[in-house]
């Protein structure tokens, strides 16, 4: 019999789902737009990744381990996130980025570090590498007598992936109160966790949303395959069965990587400062300065349609930093 994975309170659920005129006017993609606010998850500075953070944790706590290894880029809120979770409950934390060490501040590589992780840089340019060399030192540190626990980049586990599978039952129970039996969820996709357990969700659940994806990250057609197996998998984990049909008919992957993961142009830069000043909404810049882009650009979607807000305080805050450093060199 499988074993359901086990949950650590953290976030405070559930989050907001309310109409969006004044970010529909900014964007002018529907006139049925409505927002749900993970934004607003709660735990820390929030964001979608508390509702993961609660069953990785858990799962490592149930596993007996004594420290938590992070694959996350120094950007990574995530991986911030993760650090601040699993060091308040007493286990040591490591990050492996890539690249080499930023020559300028990051907020979420700072309030990794204030959690107490270490961090090291593996030099390389590949970010996939950092799941390798994760796994690597999860090797070295279990020689050494410690039991480490391995978390992916973006915590995109099945497990991980259990997070969004009960995201997708909460916002059931909401449109079901407002009337709205089927529509269209637009969702940022970065390394794939998030969305995966929404489609298990609504899949096992039976519910007629389709989720349009918008990669920020890879390639569409990369990104695909891993996106279903996890979402597969994920719902074996709580005890559903679902196929693989059930989820691509759902799921509609989309290209919003513009100029470059976390790399916005001037326009997209631009767009993000307008729907900021019209709605009051942090805006990051790897994930939902892009997504919301994508909005504007697609044009006309047919509503009811929901934006799921991920958060990124951290990275917003950095955008804005950075922004007006540049307007003051000026």
């Amino acid at each position: 019999m499988t074993r359901r994975p086990t949950r650590v309170s953290l976030g405070d659920f559930p989050t907001r789902l309310h109409r969006a005129d004044h970010l529909a006017a900014a964007i002018g993609s529907t006139d049925d737009l409505w927002i749900k606010r993970d934004d607003l998850t709660g735990f820390s500075w929030g964001g979608n990744k508390v509702r993961a953070i609660e069953f990785l944790l858990g799962d490592a706590l149930e596993q007996g381990a004594t420290e938590v290894i992070l694959a996350g880029g120094p950007s990574s809120n995530f991986a911030a996130l993760m650090a601040a979770a699993a060091t308040s409950r007493g286990l040591a934390t490591f990050q492996v980025s890539y690249g080499c060490e930023p020559a300028h501040d990051i907020s979420a590589l700072a309030a990794t570090r204030r959690a107490g992780a270490q961090v090291c840089f593996n030099g390389s340019s590949d970010r996939s590498q950092m799941d390798v060399d994760s796994a690597l030192l999860a090797i070295e540190r279990s020689n050494a007598g410690q039991v480490p626990y391995v978390v992916p980049r973006g915590g995109a586990s099945a497990v991980g992936a259990v997070g969004f599978f009960a995201a997708a039952e909460e916002f059931g129970r909401q449109v079901d109160a407002l009337g709205a039996r089927s529509g269209n969820i637009v969702i940022p996709l970065g390394s794939g966790g998030s969305t995966a357990g929404l489609l298990a969700g609504l899949a096992a659940n039976h519910r007629p949303w389709t989720v349009t994806a918008v990669s920020v990250s890879r390639p569409p057609e990369e990104i695909e395959e891993p996106i279903i197996n996890t979402a597969v998998t994920c719902a074996t984990l709580m005890g559903c069965s679902v196929r693989p049909a059930d989820i691509t008919s759902r799921l509609r992957i989309v290209d919003g990587r513009g100029d470059g993961f976390g790399a916005l142009s001037v326009d997209e830069n631009l767009h993000a400062d307008h729907v900021a000043a019209c709605t009051g909404l942090l805006i990051d810049p790897t994930y939902n300065a892009k997504s919301l882009y994508w909005m504007r650009s697609a044009g006309a979607l047919e509503g009811p349609v929901v934006y799921w807000h991920t958060g990124g305080a951290l990275g917003a805050l950095d955008r804005l930093l950075n922004n007006q450093s540049e307007n003051h060199s000026q």
